[in-house]
């Protein structure tokens, strides 16, 4: 029976934040993610770090690790100085790459390449994400051929961005 110490693995990535406990402690977590609600508040999910107790039938308990995943608002929760926060923020809109751009099935007469949202169950996981302006840049271009998924109409969405 292995422990729990053995399994944890430190997600180095991950930035650190300063937690205020109920009760006035402070320790540091892992920045997971954060997202702002809609009243403004700014939630992040965290990763804390506890010691637990470990039973093994062959030894005595021993000490080990257990990870938590908790969400927790600010200013219970504040950055450290000198952490990278910048992997937690999502690209600017334009940026996004929100479709996917698939080769057309062998023998299909229609199409070079399809546009797929991204969470189109008809799409395969081949082919390349792109951006807004990248699938209206191959939705109107003529070689390849592209057109839109018939099954999750990409175009209905990319017909209103500007």
């Amino acid at each position: 029976m292995k422990d729990d110490q053995d399994d944890f693995t430190l997600d180095v990535s991950a930035p650190l934040a300063d937690v205020t406990l109920p009760d006035g402690q402070h320790l540091k977590a892992q920045v997971l993610r954060r997202r702002r609600d809609r009243s403004g508040t700014w939630w992040y999910d965290l990763r804390l770090e506890v010691p637990d107790r470990v039973d093994d039938r062959s030894r005595r308990p021993s000490l080990g690790v257990r990870t938590v995943e908790i969400c927790v608002p600010h200013p219970y929760c504040r950055a450290i100085p000198g952490e990278d926060y910048s992997s937690l923020d999502l690209p600017p809109p334009h940026e996004r790459k929100r479709w996917r751009l698939s080769p057309a099935p062998p023998g299909d007469g229609w199409a070079d390449a399809y546009l797929h949202r991204l969470d189109c169950a008809s799409a395969e996981s081949v082919g390349g994400t792109v951006t807004d302006q990248e699938a209206l840049e191959a939705l109107a271009g003529d070689d390849p051929t592209t057109v839109a998924c018939p099954v999750c109409r990409p175009d209905a969405v990319l017909r209103h961005r500007p």
